[in-house]
């Protein structure tokens, strides 16, 4: 376990820089694909479904997508095009293969199928944004339904994030450092499953957090060494997890720790 604070944060820059600024109408995304910057447009929190059943919940960032539903987890790129509001996505797909409801915790990973989104921009003055499109993968295919769920434009800051959060067995510590905050979650179950990392806000301006697990240990889903994502707080006032490893996403949620809430 790392001791000081040269390799998180050295990690922290090197995997933010994944994500530039190529020239003034185009980014880099985390895959390394050049997206137009009117994809940009699309950055936030989304709530939606595929077949209009399910709940599916999407970060979109960047041009890269995390999403998580009741049966798998989702990680690739879209883009828009400007003068169509036409959307595409390419996303691979893969099932929930370890689960803790009471935590709310989840590991997607095993075999994959690819999906193919196409959708249409849809706003109003009076609704949030929505996407609205079909899709299709490897056996397959049918419609999805995305709304923006309203908090991209909310503020961020360590001082939001600070305290204590729980989840099922799992209690996560959060210590402002400034620039950045510390984490370190324990769990109270059996075997003592604990990860520590750093959470950084991308911009103040935005609910959205550069995450860096250092390191994931004694769980009985899934252990790691750096690796990275994204955190932001949901409508809820819940700290939500997006991490991505190769071939697998890991997704968490946590709740504000109470007056009362003790823990052992």
């Amino acid at each position: 376990m790392m001791k000081t604070l040269v390799w998180p944060l050295t990690a922290m820059l090197l995997m933010t820089g994944c994500i530039s600024v190529d020239s003034n109408d185009s980014v880099t995304n985390e895959l390394g694909e050049t997206v137009s910057t009117e994809t940009l447009t699309l950055n936030g929190l989304w709530d939606g479904q595929f077949d209009q059943d399910g709940d599916l919940r999407v970060l979109m960032y960047q041009g890269t997508v995390f999403a998580i539903d009741d049966s798998q987890g989702y990680y690739g790129s879209i883009e828009l095009e400007n003068s169509t509001q036409i959307a595409t996505l390419s996303l691979t797909a893969w099932a929930i293969s370890a689960s803790d409801d009471t935590a709310g915790h989840y590991l997607a990973d095993g075999t994959s199928l690819t999906y193919d989104l196409e959708g249409l921009v849809y706003t109003t003055s009076s609704t949030d944004d929505t996407l609205v499109g079909d899709y299709e993968n490897d056996s397959s295919a049918g419609s999805f339904y995305l709304t923006d769920d309203g908090t991209w434009s909310n503020n961020s800051s360590t001082s939001l994030v600070a305290g204590e959060w729980t989840a099922g067995d799992y209690s996560l510590y959060v210590t402002s450092l400034g620039s950045n905050a510390s984490i370190r979650a324990i769990s109270s179950a059996t075997g003592g499953c604990t990860f520590d990392g750093y959470l950084t806000p991308t911009d103040s301006d935005y609910n959205l957090y550069t995450v860096l697990i250092t390191e994931r240990k004694n769980c009985t889903d899934y252990n790691a060494v750096n690796v990275a994502g994204y955190a932001t707080i949901t409508t809820d006032g819940e700290l939500e997890f997006f991490i991505h490893d190769t071939g697998l996403i890991y997704y968490m949620i946590f709740t504000a720790a109470t007056s009362d809430t003790t823990t052992e």
